[in-house]
């Protein structure tokens, strides 16, 4: 006997079953998400300049001058405004899907690790000593009184008080300390063995041996290196999943210059922080965090100030805005590589560059002065 089913009985059974595969693929979406898997669901959101109160024209100068090589070589930028992409352009032969090593922008990425840490409860202090992290070091080289006294903050802060020079020679020169810290067999024992130089606490000397502790301590703490910490917490939850980040000796995580992101994916964490720790309606990392490593705890010499792996700057000549010396958020890397994240302007600015000469990195802040926020209308 054949049945004869009315065609609005037939409709509503395949809108049933859509129904339920709509269901179950969102709650396999959601379970992915809260598990730690990978999940991209970002839509990207696209705009014109003008659309989000910045002069176009301005940014199309910026633009031909960095084809003509006026601020050295640039290799990307990207600027999201209010949410909306509405700059991004590739330079030197790059293109959107190429990664780049983002140098010490992998520091603040560290930091943001760290952050989780404290927030899932295996970190409680900034004030614990540096060496209760490492109980597998038994017999640690010069150790002193101000050894002792080393902190977890002093370390976010570049204050540790170790012997440390990476700037007088080249990088590739055996004198240069992070040429020493490759060559060493164990990254976290080569740095705890360096002398003391400076009390702990009270002069900032830019080392990027601090960032490897803070590598050391991920593991300790979770039991796994810092690069599968990052998978797990941060990266999925982004929808990164295309990046490299290099090891040391022992297979520790390269806290302090080894990862390699797209600049797309650079914006994601930029805008993490600009949403202060909020990712689709995820919390990722605690507000507190965000605040309190990305607020100046020691100034740096032209105008740049310092927090637990990131520098910030004040945002200057912005009608209406009176300028902080916390107001810019920067993740800075070696080359002319940043995320610059702007609360007071609903802003994230992402560059890459090979300016590796001198101060030619700096080139990227002089554009971003000049033009980027001399190109905001309100």
């Amino acid at each position: 006997m054949k049945l004869n089913i009315p065609k609005l009985s037939f409709l509503f059974l395949l809108r049933f079953k859509f129904y339920c595969f709509t269901l179950l693929a969102f709650v396999f979406i959601s379970s992915c998400s809260e598990s730690g898997e990978y999940v991209d669901s970002f839509q990207w959101k696209y705009s014109t300049p003008q659309d989000q109160n910045l002069n176009g024209d301005l940014l199309g100068q910026l633009n031909q001058k960095i084809n003509n090589g006026d601020f050295g070589e640039i290799h990307s930028l990207l600027i999201m405004r209010n949410g909306y992409l509405v700059f991004e352009n590739y330079y030197q032969g790059f293109s959107q899907n190429q990664k780049h090593q983002i140098y010490s922008v992998t520091k603040s990425v560290t930091s943001a690790l760290i952050g989780i840490a404290f927030d899932q409860g295996k970190l409680t202090s900034v004030d614990h000593k540096l060496l209760s992290f490492f109980p597998e070091y038994s017999a640690i080289s010069n150790l002193d009184s101000n050894k002792k006294k080393i902190k977890l903050e002093d370390v976010l802060t570049m204050r540790s008080g170790l012997s440390w020079d990476e700037f007088s020679y080249p990088f590739s020169d055996p004198r240069n300390s992070i040429n020493k810290l490759m060559s060493s067999s164990d990254w976290v024992k080569h740095v705890l063995d360096l002398p003391m130089v400076y009390e702990p606490g009270v002069r900032r000397n830019y080392n990027t041996g601090n960032t490897i502790f803070l590598a050391g301590i991920l593991k300790n703490v979770y039991g796994m290196q810092a690069g599968n910490l990052a998978r797990q917490y941060l990266f999925n939850h982004l929808g990164i999943s295309d990046y490299e980040w290099e090891t040391g000796a022992l297979g520790i995580t390269n806290t302090g210059w080894g990862l390699h992101l797209k600049p797309r994916d650079m914006i994601k964490f930029g805008l993490l922080y600009l949403k202060r720790g909020i990712w689709e309606g995820t919390r990722i990392i605690s507000e507190n965090w965000i605040r309190t490593s990305t607020k100046n705890y020691v100034y740096v010499s032209g105008g740049f100030s310092y927090g637990y792996h990131w520098w910030m700057m004040p945002l200057e000549n912005i009608s209406g805005h009176t300028s902080n010396p916390d107001d810019v958020t920067i993740a800075w890397g070696y080359g002319g590589q940043f995320i610059f994240v702007i609360p007071q302007l609903n802003m994230v600015v992402v560059s890459t560059a090979n300016n590796k000469e001198g101060d030619d990195d700096q080139l990227t802040i002089k554009f971003l002065k000049d033009y980027i926020f001399k190109s905001v209308i309100n």
